[in-house]
């Protein structure tokens, strides 16, 4: 096989590679269920991708004694959180080591355990919160903003509140639809 032949469908792959990538993020957040969750964002620059903004969910920070569902989990386990609409935000009702469905009103997030502890630090209430507890990611934790812009949503001016706007498909892959600022959209994510 001559060599450029070789690398011709070495591209061809990549290409292909990529736009599947582009079309499954896609997908989700076109036809994924829209759920607003409440954040609290931290660390907003990278030395070498610019100005991003790093979330922090509150359902990431699971108390597993108020949850029903599985208690055991090791980290990097896979884990399955069922959310509920609530009045502001979607909220944690279980959690389960494999897939569960999801009843009416509510969507399965697909996550990665990041740490599992009797006890937790709760950022909220400055205080250590006892009980096993267990630290999700769900890869919605990084969202890149312009330039100059990423302070503006780690710290935001008093009575901002910064909510993120996700959409979750039916497998419970997750995508950031859009950056709200006081419940109105400041960044939306459009691929095409």
């Amino acid at each position: 096989m001559r060599l450029s032949l070789r690398i011709a469908i070495i591209v061809a792959v990549q290409t292909a590679v990529l736009l599947v990538m582009v079309g499954l993020r896609q997908w989700t957040l076109t036809t994924g269920t829209p759920v607003v969750l409440e954040t609290q964002p931290i660390d907003p620059r990278s030395l070498f991708s610019g100005d991003y903004v790093r979330l922090n969910y509150k359902v990431s920070d699971l108390k597993l004694g108020e949850l029903a569902g599985d208690k055991e989990f090791r980290r990097g386990d896979k884990a399955y959180v069922v959310l509920k609409r609530g009045e502001d935000y979607w909220t944690a009702v279980s959690v389960h080591r494999e897939r569960v469905s999801a009843a009416e009103g509510q969507v399965v997030l697909k996550g990665r355990v990041e740490t599992v502890a009797d006890r937790m630090w709760d950022r909220q209430l400055r205080k250590w919160s006892e009980g096993k507890h267990m630290s999700v990611r769900y890869g919605i934790e990084d969202y890149f903003v312009p330039e100059g812009e990423g302070r503006d949503l780690e710290r935001p001016k008093p009575g901002e509140k910064v909510e993120i706007e996700i959409a979750v498909d039916r497998y419970g892959n997750a995508g950031i639809r859009a950056v709200l600022v006081n419940g109105k959209p400041r960044y939306v994510e459009r691929l095409l």
